[in-house]
């Protein structure tokens, strides 16, 4: 959920009642937020075969073929379920504005069916859908959409929290770029965040979502320990968040702290690098901490992501299997290099001068165009 927190917190300081529809997986995460929460769909992703189906996928055939998988067969699949529960609930209760995740697809047909102004949020897949739009997504939407009598599909007008350039070589459709904000609970730093100022500090995180699936999860644990033996041959202190792989991954080096779970955006305003798996939010958290990063992509939009931001300057990027030694000149090179900083900083002070986003404006523009 924080890939939303620049649509939930400024719809909570205007004012707005904000109601999340999702499935059950995601009710903690609202409470914290402070919205009403409802379910709707599944927890589909948590199913062991299609974790297990999809890591296969990914290790035996690649990135292209895994995204082909995931988000042109399974996430259309799934629309039709989450569709029937907005329909219930939207019929009985209607918003005055729907802002779905872009990957959102049964949200974006109830919007549709009932007549509701919809904005598609974009979560970082936005580029992957755009890719796989024509040739995989609308073709497998297309008969749950004739089954409700609507028109081809087609992505809603879309919100991005960063300049439209940074990760879309060509803009989508009707994209508009708004400020970013966070949860405000990810703000605070950890309370053991101590540490001595005389050695830079590198933060690491690959990212959860691979943690549950058997093949990813091995080969990131892999890569977390090719990281952790790298930082050990660098005059530097680290924090290494691993979600539930931490126990695994135990450091002799106490210069080398390795923890579950940390509020992220609080922590890079701390840090000197990132080494992160290249997912959106996670590196709009290093722009916003004027962070520089090491991008070591997994999945989805990850690898595209850690490449475009090294070729802005903002870091560098390797692969996931990258070596110690690799991984050891990267960071040292990134370290010593100001430019990056430079650029990070930069790069900072143009997501800041983003316009703020109006909800109610946003709300009345789209009713306009519809009249």
């Amino acid at each position: 959920m924080s890939a939303l927190d620049y649509v939930i917190r400024p719809a909570l300081e205007q004012g707005h009642h904000v109601a999340l529809h999702a499935p059950l997986m995601f009710r903690r995460e609202a409470r914290r937020r402070g919205v009403e929460f409802h379910s709707a769909g599944t927890n589909w992703t948590c199913d062991p075969l299609v974790q297990q189906t999809a890591s296969e996928i990914w290790k035996g055939s690649g990135n292209t073929p895994f995204n082909r998988y995931v988000f042109g067969h399974l996430w259309p699949e799934q629309a039709e379920a989450k569709a029937r529960d907005l329909l219930t609930a939207w019929t009985r209760a209607r918003p005055d504005l729907v802002i779905a995740e872009c990957s959102d697809l049964g949200a974006h047909l109830a919007a549709k069916v009932l007549g509701l102004p919809l904005l598609a949020a974009d979560n970082g897949l936005g580029p992957v859908l755009l890719d796989l739009w024509d040739t995989d997504i609308a073709p497998a939407l297309l008969p749950l959409y004739k089954q409700y009598e609507q028109d081809s599909p087609a992505l809603p007008p879309m919100l991005t929290p960063a300049p439209v350039a940074w990760f879309y070589p060509a803009p989508p459709p009707s994209a508009h770029a708004v400020r970013r904000t966070v949860a405000e609970f990810r703000t605070v730093p950890p309370t053991w965040l101590d540490r001595s100022p005389s050695r830079p500090l590198v933060y690491v995180s690959l990212g959860t979502l691979t943690t549950a699936m058997t093949d990813l999860r091995t080969v990131v644990g892999s890569a977390y320990r090719e990281v952790m033996a790298a930082l050990s041959a660098i005059n530097c202190d680290a924090i290494v968040s691993a979600g539930n792989l931490a126990e695994h991954l135990r450091s002799a080096d106490p210069r080398i702290k390795v923890v579950e779970h940390v509020p992220q955006p609080a922590l890079l305003r701390h840090a000197d690098l990132f080494v992160t798996h290249g997912g959106r939010a996670s590196l709009l958290d290093a722009v916003q901490g004027a962070t520089p990063v090491l991008g070591m992509g997994v999945l989805a939009d990850q690898p595209d992501n850690a490449a475009a931001f090294a070729r802005r300057g903002l870091g560098r990027a390797l692969d996931l299997m990258a070596t110690r030694v690799e991984i050891a000149d990267a960071i040292t090179a990134v370290l010593g290099t100001p430019r990056y900083g430079a650029a990070v900083r930069a790069a900072d002070a143009e997501l800041s001068q983003l316009p703020p986003l109006d909800l109610t404006a946003q709300r009345d523009s789209l009713s306009a165009s519809r009249t």
